[in-house]
């Protein structure tokens, strides 16, 4: 679309207004820059040309930085792991001058960090947000001093919402051109008027790096080394694949803990996990990245952040195509004794080795896809048969999206599994087995996966990594092998070898319930790596597990389940425990700890999308077949000019609100699939209604039921005077007892919500597998439904105050209208009978949020309106008045009496 003159009129003005802005402060700038930078100096700018300056932008831009300190007035406390400090520097425009070591340069710093809010309510409540503070910059660059001064202004916004100002401010940053691994860190401060001195901390990002000399990987790596693979990376060397296995979280396991040892060998003795951050290579096969160090599981880093941490290397190397090995020189940093902020660091000496390696082969123990070592280069290489001390082992935690088709597995404790299925007595042949399960027939691996819940513990997944030989971990397959239909396709043996990987959440500490019955639990995630045997006779799962507590491993765990038959109609998945096969005097004992598990069978996922496409189907027809029969009232009302005068507006108003609330309700959800929480499971293309599908015919009778209470709203009133007050009347009078009704019924429905709620809080707190219980809101809503099962009572109750015998309702609307609310019961009473229960809410026709549904209300509900349906028959053929005999009820009726 064309703009608009008066949009011209005022562009022209702004544009003005902008570039003499932008002059004016290019020229303030300038002024600016002698005085607050002493060097380097300023020089004319000369021509640059397209691929220069590509290059040069590049070569000063970073992603991501830390900065610390600055004051209150602009970021509150440090928090790394919630909302942690950040900054990124961007230039947008870079000259060549005439003096050939200084560069001209204008830039956005952005900063980046937490700041605390307080939300004034009916309590006082104190929060983190992210403050964003960005500066425009303008300055000079020196390759001689590698020393990068620029001025400029700042803006935030403040705590009352306006825009702050910080004029005069100063960035100056030491920029290493070349940087190289002894010097491989941007490093600076900002300075302003109105807030204190921010230091800034970066690795450097550009391609301007001098990598050291090659580092040599000691001969007891290549036992182990993928040699396969890294032939194809000799060939075609590929970076980001590189990046993408080497840049993850690592497990460190000190192999010799020899306190005699040099300074250096246990150099982080305390730490327990190390983060690789900010790889970058080339291709002729050169990386480095920076390191990080952790000695808290409970606080992971954040992906792609630079934290600043008490422990971190930086190193380069290069990786050696022929032993398919990556190897590293590495240096630490720490910070300097002199100085002044928390940025300021010192690289030590450079006698950190460092050595990764690909895995192809996975144990219980080791299940990495990419491993390595640590040691201090001091002593020299380390021969094949003995490990120095201080040597720390490496393995890469393994990510659940990541490609694992070149890995093979071997099994090394199935027979201790073994023995304990036969001594624990789940091999009991004289037992009775009743049903099919997973593995016993046609199958899908799927149905091995499982979710689980532990009282007092928490909750967890477990996934099958290998069935037998075959791996189908994350539905990734070992090279060669394919599945169809069945889990394994030739496997005769009544008991498979498997693997697993458990994955659960637990709470840290001992925690105690408030007396105000709100609760702060902190869940940390904890793995086991388990394998043992699967009788799929049986459906028994028993398995010796290898879980990591406070630095050690502990193999002694077992694992046994008992999966539900292919066609129980239950909502559980089965029972299990998991005990410790330890001494109970042992430090790394643990009580037995019973599980719950949940899910469906990929049959019963099935089942149950068919379930829910046929609901919609029935949801759509239903509420067209209501478009129908509103269409026959209208032409009813039309057609009779005595009906507006004796229908009930009430009726009408509460049909209306009845389509109008899942409108307004369901608005959020118009555009998800309800199909999504059975993802991975459910991966074929058929045709799905979305809620806009399925909401369009509620849209078209809410608005047909607006057409009909305009025609009964402004309908032809009666011939006399006294009928038409008797109607009046009789529908005030009808409402007010309707909203009486309405009123009282409500007050059981909130009396029984809140006993529920005290009695969930009275109770022992433990994982439920069921759904949530449901809100007041949701309650309200439910028993909304209650009064359009009930939709005809307004017009019985109009009909008996003014004891009318104008047919006003049509029988198709009330009969069908009446079998429309009466047909999700009797569909509910059938799906309890047929289908499983979801956790989660999938129903789409009959749902428990739309309307009251139990074995008793899907009886009393369809008989309720059955009988008002019958009444009214009776009242528009008999008389409003005829099934009621009490004197003087009626308004507006005549007697006859003696005249004598």
């Amino acid at each position: 679309m064309a703009p608009s003159k008066n949009t011209i009129s005022y562009a022209y003005p702004l544009c003005f207004i902008f570039i003499l802005s932008t002059t004016t402060l290019s020229v303030a700038i300038s002024t600016s820059y002698s005085s607050r930078c002493s060097s380097p100096s300023p020089a004319s700018d000369y021509h640059t040309d397209y691929v220069d300056t590509l290059a040069l932008l590049r070569s000063f831009q970073i992603s991501i930085g830390y900065f610390s300190s600055g004051g209150n007035s602009l970021f509150s406390a440090d928090d790394d792991y919630v909302n942690p400090r950040s900054f990124s520097f961007v230039p947008h425009g870079v000259f060549r001058t005439k003096d050939p070591t200084i560069i001209h340069l204008t830039a956005t710093l952005v900063l980046s960090g937490p700041r605390s809010s307080t939300y004034i309510g009916h309590r006082h409540h104190r929060y983190s947000i992210t403050q964003t503070l960005s500066f425009i910059l303008d300055g000079y660059y020196s390759f001689t001093s590698n020393d990068l001064c620029m001025v400029g202004f700042g803006t935030n916004y403040a705590a009352d919402g306006s825009i702050k100002l910080h004029e005069d401010s100063v960035l100056r940053l030491r920029v290493p051109r070349p940087s190289k691994l002894t010097n491989p860190l941007v490093t600076g401060h900002l300075e302003g008027t109105n807030f204190e001195t921010i230091s800034l901390v970066a690795y450097d990002e550009s391609d301007n790096y001098v990598y050291s000399e090659n580092a040599l990987c000691p001969p007891f790596m290549l036992e182990n080394s993928m040699l396969e693979q890294a032939q194809a990376v000799k060939e075609n060397f590929n970076c980001d694949q590189l990046k993408t296995h080497l840049r993850r979280l690592y497990k460190l396991e000190y192999m010799v803990d020899d306190p005699l040892a040099p300074r250096g060998y246990n150099m982080w003795s305390h730490a327990t996990r190390m983060y690789i951050n900010h790889v970058h290579c080339t291709a002729n096969g050169a990386v480095r990245a920076y390191v990080e160090f952790y000695n808290d599981t409970k606080m992971l880093p954040y992906k792609g952040r630079f934290m600043v941490v008490e422990e971190a290397l930086v190193a380069d190397g290069y990786w050696d195509p022929t032993t398919g090995q990556l190897c590293f020189n590495a240096c630490p940093i720490v910070r300097s004794v002199s100085g002044l902020s928390h940025t300021d660091f010192v690289v030590q000496d450079c006698k950190i080795k460092m050595s990764f390696r690909f895995v192809d082969v996975w144990t219980i123990r080791d299940r990495s896809v990419i491993a390595g070592m640590l040691w201090n280069s001091s002593q020299g290489i380390v021969n094949n048969s003995r490990a120095i001390p201080g040597i720390i082992s490496v393995s890469g935690i393994q990510e659940h999206w990541e490609n694992i088709s070149h890995v093979k597995y071997t099994y090394t404790v199935v027979d201790e599994a073994k023995k304990h299925y036969i001594s624990s007595g789940l091999s009991n042949k004289k037992k009775k087995i009743k049903g099919s399960f997973p593995g016993n027939g046609t199958y899908s691996y799927h149905d091995l996966e499982f979710r689980f819940i532990a009282n007092h513990v928490g909750s967890g997944d477990a996934y099958p990594m290998t069935i037998g030989s075959m791996m189908v971990y994350e539905d990734r397959l070992a090279a060669n092998d394919s599945l169809s239909d069945p889990m394994v396709v030739g496997m005769k043996h009544e008991l498979l070898n498997v693997s697993y990987d458990i994955r659960y959440y637990a709470p840290l500490e001992n925690w105690i319930r408030p007396k105000n019955g709100s609760y702060s639990i902190s869940l940390h995630e904890r793995r086991i790596s388990a394998e043992g045997i699967y009788d799929r006779k049986r459906g028994t799962l028993c398995m010796i597990g290898c879980r990591e507590i406070n630095s050690s491993t502990d193999c002694l765990v077992l694992i046994t389940v008992q999966f539900s038959s292919l066609d129980a109609k239950t909502q559980g998945h089965g029972v299990g425990a998991i005990s410790s096969l330890r001494e109970k005097n042992d430090r790394l004992f643990f009580e037995k700890i019973d599980i719950t598990l949940y899910g469906m069978y990929t049959e019963q996922l099935f089942e149950a999308i068919s379930r829910m496409d046929m609901e919609s189907i029935m949801l759509v027809l239903s509420t067209t077949l209501s478009c129908v029969f509103t269409i026959l009232q209208i032409l009813h009302t039309k057609k009779n000019p005595e009906v507006p005068p004796a229908t009930s507006i009430t009726m009408l108003i509460t049909l209306a609100l009845g389509y109008l609330t899942p409108l307004v309700l369901n608005f959020e959800a118009l555009f998800l699939s309800r199909r999504k929480q059975y993802v991975p499971f459910f991966r074929n293309n058929r045709v799905e209604l979305n809620e806009v599908m399925l909401r369009v015919p509620t849209l078209i009778a809410f608005v047909l039921h607006l057409r009909l209470l305009q025609l009964v709203w402004y309908g032809r009133k009666p011939d006399h005077q006294s009928k038409a007050e008797t109607f009046s009347i009789a529908k005030r009078k009808a409402l007010q007892i309707c909203l009486s009704l309405y009123f009282l019924g409500g007050i059981p429905a909130g009396i029984i919500h809140i006993i529920n709620v005290h009695t969930r809080r009275e109770s022992p707190v433990v994982v439920r597998i069921s759904q949530e219980p449901a809100t007041i809101w949701e309650d309200l809503v439910s028993y909304a439904g209650l009064i359009l099962d009930g939709f005809l009572l307004p017009q019985i109750i109009l009909n008996r105050l003014s004891g009318s015998r104008v047919q006003a309702i049509s029988p198709w609307f009330y009969i069908g209208v009446t079998l429309i609310r009466a047909m999700p019961h009797v569909y509910d009473l059938f799906r309890a009978q047929n289908y499983i229960p979801s956790l989660r809410s999938s129903y789409i026709y009959a749902n428990s949020h739309d309307d009251l549904f139990s074995a008793a209300w899907d009886i009393i509900i369809p008989l309720g309106a059955a009988l008002l349906a019958m009444v009214l028959f009776l009242q528009q053929r008999l008389g409003g008045a005829s099934l009621i005999s009490l004197q003087g009820s009626r308004l507006g009726s005549y007697e006859m009496v003696s005249t004598i």
